[in-house]
């Protein structure tokens, strides 16, 4: 009996500890695809609107939990491969003011491009320009749309 009363413990005991075991998870808040900067320093959330060909970037903490404002007026993003496959091309995504967060141009976490070249695109690979975050300047950070680049 006091053995059944051991196991039983024992498995109680690690179920409880599942979620501590799990793997580290962020949860992109526009449900869009996150794009990690160093050992979780920061993220990127791409949402692409194939639609109506925007890309939006939203500048978040390590957590994907808060928004961070960046002083740059904009970011560069270059596109090198896609689904359906089009020629490389660079996009340039510029700050967007917001009266309602007090956000402007160069102190803003929102950045938006508009282009014909993104209209139908499913998925993409590529690279940032130089981003600025919290003092920490990321050079040139890969990025891949939608599945993210965390991992590799």
């Amino acid at each position: 009996m006091s053995r059944t009363f051991l196991i039983s413990f024992l498995a109680l005991a690690l179920t409880s500890l599942t979620p501590v075991l799990r793997a580290h998870e962020h949860h992109p808040p526009h449900h869009g695809s996150l794009q990690v900067f160093g050992e979780d320093a920061a993220h990127v959330e791409l949402v692409l609107d194939a639609k109506a060909g925007r890309l939006t970037a939203y500048a978040l903490d390590g957590e994907a939990e808060e928004y961070i404002r960046l002083a740059q007026r904009s970011i560069r993003v270059t596109v090198l491969k896609s689904v359906p496959p089009r020629k490389p091309f660079t996009l340039t995504l510029r700050a967007v003011a917001n009266v309602l967060t007090g956000e402007e141009v160069g102190d803003s976490a929102q950045f938006e491009a508009v282009s014909p070249r993104l209209v139908g695109l499913k998925s993409f690979q590529g690279r940032f320009g130089p981003v600025t975050i919290r003092g920490l300047r990321f050079g040139s950070n890969a990025l891949k749309y939608p599945q993210g680049n965390e991992g590799g």
